[in-house]
Parts: C-alpha cells; structure tokens; sequence
C-alpha cells in the first residue's frame, strides 16, 4: 500500500511539474503534503486510523495550489495588518484582527481533510 501512495504521488509531482514549470512552489506544496500527511499518520496510528491512497492524492494534489496560495494570503495579511496599525495610529485591536484573519488558519491539507474529517480554515478565527 506504501508503494502505491508512492507511486500516485510521484506521478503527480512529475505531471505537475511538466504542467506548470514551477518547480519550486510544486516542491514546497508536496513537502507540505507529505508533512500533512506524516501528521495524519502519527495521529492514525495513536488512532488506528486508515486513510485510503486516493486521500493521500487528494492531500498533496490540493497542496500544489492551497499550500502557496495561503503562504501568499497570509503575507499579504500581515503587511495588512501592519498597515492598519499605522493608519489606525497604533490601534492594536483592529490590527489584530486583519492579522488573525489572515495568518492564522490551515496551511496544509492533510488526508482527514479530504475525507471531512476536519474543517479547512483559509481564513483564521
């Protein structure tokens, strides 16, 4: 079964990568893929829980585009949040909010996301 998740994912990575020529955003969203999905494994196996190989797929295929569009979001959001604390002359309650806003939420998307196990969160509390 570990070959095969192997196996789908580095097929993905290749056609990704042929697909879009950006290598370096595809690298960093399959390592947090696989980061995700390391995370979801301690946790299965705290758990015994099993996620299927298409899950894994999903994970790091959703990761191409989620994993660099929330880094984007978030660094936008903190400049944001600096801002308003200028214009705002140092109110920190409404830049805390545009911080929280952007920074905080999910960066990667694990198996038990794709599953509907746990919520996405692009957007923090």
């Amino acid at each position: 079964m570990n070959r095969e998740k192997l196996a789908f994912g580095s097929i993905l990575v290749v056609l990704a990568v042929l697909v879009s020529g950006c290598a370096v955003l595809i690298a960093g969203a399959v390592g947090g893929g696989a980061a995700g999905a390391a995370a979801s494994a301690q946790q299965g196996q705290a758990e015994e829980e099993e996620h299927g190989a298409g899950a894994y797929v999903g994970a790091v295929a959703a990761d191409i585009l989620y994993v660099p569009a929330k880094v984007v979001f978030a660094g936008v959001g903190a400049l944001t949040s600096g801002l308003t604390y200028l214009v705002t002359v140092g109110n920190t309650s409404a830049s805390s909010a545009v911080w929280n806003a952007a920074v905080e939420g999910t960066y990667v998307i694990t198996p038990r996301h794709i599953e509907g196990k746990d919520p996405v969160h692009f957007i923090g509390p």
